[in-house]
C-alpha cells in the first residue's frame, strides 16, 4: 500500500515566529516529548484531532482553536479518520514589544492570558480566520523572507481578531469528562503539583486507591504519554523555565525540579533537549 507523506511547509520568520502549514494523509501522533519557550496557536483546518495539553484532554474538530502556554507539555493524537490539515503559530511573548503599547499587547494574548485552552469559532467568523491563513501561507509559499513584515502583521491581525471573538462569545470547548478522563486530570494535576518531590507509581496507587498498572496503563492509553515520561517531561520542562529566566546554579535547579543528584539530571536532561544544561542555558542567552 502506497501511503502519501505529509505536506509541510514550515517556516522560522524570526527568533521569536514560526509559522506552519501541515496536510497529513497517514495516522500521525505528534513526539511525546513536545513542550517549548514559546507560545503556540493551533487550528484544525479539516478532520479531527484529539490534543491533550499539561493535564486535560480535548475533543478537537474542524474549526477549532488550541491555545498551548509556554512550556506546557502538549501533543495531538488520532481521532478517527488520520487525514487532517492544520495550520500553527508559534511565537514568543516579546514578538510585539516595540510594535504595540502594552495594553494592546494584552488584548493579542487574551487567550494566554486569561488561561482559556481551546475556541470554537461560529461559522461566520471562520471564513474570516481561513482569510488570514490563506493570505499568510500565500506569502510564505512565495518570498517568506521579504514577506516578514506583511506575515508578521497578518498574525497580528490575525491575533486581534481571535481575541474580538472572544469578547463576543464564549464557546470553550470542553475536555473529555468521563470517570477515566477526570481521574486521569486528577493524576496529571498531582504530578504538576508535586514533581519536585519523588512520585512513584505506589504512592499514586495509594493516594487514587487504583492499582500501579491500571494507572500505567490508563495513563498512557489517554494522555499518549507514559508515566515516567510524563513526570520527566514536567520536570524537564520547568529546569527549561528556570535555566532561560533565572540565574540559579544548575546543581540547585536539578534539586529544584525533583532530581536526587546532578549527574543524573545532566543525563536525563542531554537526552531530553539534545544539550546539556549550560549548553541550554548558553543558548537562551544567559551565562
Amino acid at each position: 500500500m502506497i501511503v502519501t507523506p505529509p505536506q509541510k511547509h514550515h517556516v522560522l520568520l524570526e527568533d521569536n515566529l514560526l509559522v506552519g502549514y501541515s496536510q497529513y494523509y497517514a495516522t500521525f501522533d505528534m513526539p511525546d516529548n513536545h513542550m517549548h519557550e514559546t507560545l503556540e496557536l493551533y487550528y484544525l483546518m479539516s478532520g479531527k484531532r484529539h490534543f491533550f495539553i499539561k493535564d486535560r484532554l480535548y475533543p478537537i474538530q474542524k474549526g477549532d482553536l488550541v491555545f498551548v502556554p509556554k512550556y506546557d507539555l502538549h501533543r495531538t493524537m488520532a481521532a478517527g479518520t488520520p487525514h487532517h490539515d492544520r495550520f500553527l503559530i508559534q511565537f514568543s511573548d516579546d514578538l510585539f514589544d516595540g510594535m504595540l503599547g502594552g495594553s494592546y499587547r494584552e488584548v493579542l494574548l487574551r487567550p494566554y492570558l486569561s488561561g482559556v485552552r481551546t475556541l470554537r469559532l461560529k461559522s461566520e467568523d471562520l471564513l474570516t480566520l481561513d482569510g488570514f491563513v490563506f493570505r499568510i501561507i500565500q506569502d510564505l509559499k512565495e518570498q517568506p523572507t521579504a514577506h516578514s513584515l506583511q506575515v508578521k502583521l497578518l498574525v497580528t491581525e490575525m491575533l486581534l481578531f481571535i481575541s474580538r471573538c472572544m469578547e463576543r462569545y464564549d464557546l470553550e470547548i470542553s475536555p473529555f469528562d468521563t470517570p477515566i478522563h477526570q481521574k486521569i486530570t486528577e493524576i496529571a494535576a498531582y504530578i504538576n503539583t508535586h514533581y519536585m518531590s519523588p512520585v512513584t507509581l505506589k504512592q499514586l496507587s495509594e493516594t487514587f486507591y487504583m492499582s500501579p498498572h491500571y494507572i500505567s496503563r490508563i495513563f498512557k492509553e489517554k494522555t499518549g504519554f507514559s508515566f515516567i515520561k510524563y513526570l520527566t517531561y514536567i520536570r524537564i520542562g520547568e529546569a527549561k523555565r528556570l535555566l532561560r529566566e533565572t540565574d540559579t546554579k544548575v546543581l540547585h535547579i536539578a534539586e529544584q525540579v525533583g532530581f536526587e543528584n546532578l549527574a543524573h539530571f545532566n543525563r536525563v536532561f542531554k537526552q531530553t533537549v539534545s544539550l546539556s544544561p549550560s549548553q541550554y542555558r548558553r543558548m537562551s542567552g544567559r551565562k
